[in-house]
Order: C-alpha cells, then structure tokens, then sequence
C-alpha cells in the first residue's frame, strides 16, 4: 500500500504542468503571450491597461474551482488566498477593485469573448500560451456542441 501511495505521488508531481489552466483573451487584445510578471499585475489588479491604451477586464472562477486554485499555482506562483486577499485590500481601501468571479468554464469563454479587452482562464494544456477568443468562434465552439 505504501509503494502505490508513493508512486501516485510520483504521477502527480510528473503531470502537474501538464494540464495547467489556460489563458484566455478578447480577440481585440493585441499580444501573443503574456510574461509571467505581467499576468500576476493583471490578476492582482494592478496593472489596469493593455499597452495600447485598453482597459484591462479581469475575470475569475470562483475561489473554491479547481482551475482556480490551478491558475493561481502554476500561473501566478501563488496561494489562491493571497491573491483574495489583495483584492479585498484594494476594494476596502477604495483604490480599486475586485475582478467579477463568474460561475463557468462556459460563462467565462462567453464573457470574455464578449468583452473587449478581457481576461480570463480555462482548464487547458497549452502552457505559457495566451488564446485569443471571439464571439464567432464562441458560436461555432457551441453549434458543434449541440
């Protein structure tokens, strides 16, 4: 029993970056990826515009998803809690805001295709690669759905 344990543990450190969350972004976003420094300013609210002059929209899956907690860890190098616990400093302070929490995969590939200048994360296995979403592709993502 303690040689399975062992090895499952094993598993699990080999495939950890395998299936990392993916970002995601608006069609109208001009970039092919996003350093790993930026992605954290963005994600703790930070940093506010794209480099064209856009405003940045932040949105998240709920604290307690799994993807979210995947995001935080292999893509922003930390816990989930302490990027909660900007925000909330950041919205009591009155200096900013939270990002608006959405409650799907599906939701958050449909509002962040919808939004220009969005941001977002899915479960994914592309690491380090941003994805550009737009409501055309979004229509036919869910016409071969049905």
């Amino acid at each position: 029993m303690r040689r399975l344990s062992t090895w499952m543990c094993l598993l699990g450190l080999c495939c950890a970056n395998v299936f990392a969350a993916q970002v995601i972004v608006n069609d109208s976003v001009e970039i092919a990826n996003i350093s790993p420094k930026d992605l954290k300013l963005i994600f703790a609210m930070q940093k506010l515009y794209w480099s064209d002059g856009q405003k940045i929209q932040v949105f998240v899956l709920p604290g307690n998803s799994p993807i979210h907690e995947e995001f935080c860890y292999q893509r922003l190098d930390m816990m989930p809690y302490v990027l909660r616990h900007r925000w909330d400093r950041l919205a009591f302070s009155g200096v900013g805001e939270r990002p608006i929490t959405l409650g799907s995969e599906a939701e958050m590939r449909e509002r962040v295709a919808s939004t220009p200048g969005a941001i977002g994360y899915v479960s994914g296995s592309s690491v380090g690669e941003v994805i550009a979403v737009s409501e055309e592709s979004q229509g036919g993502q869910d016409e071969a759905e049905h």
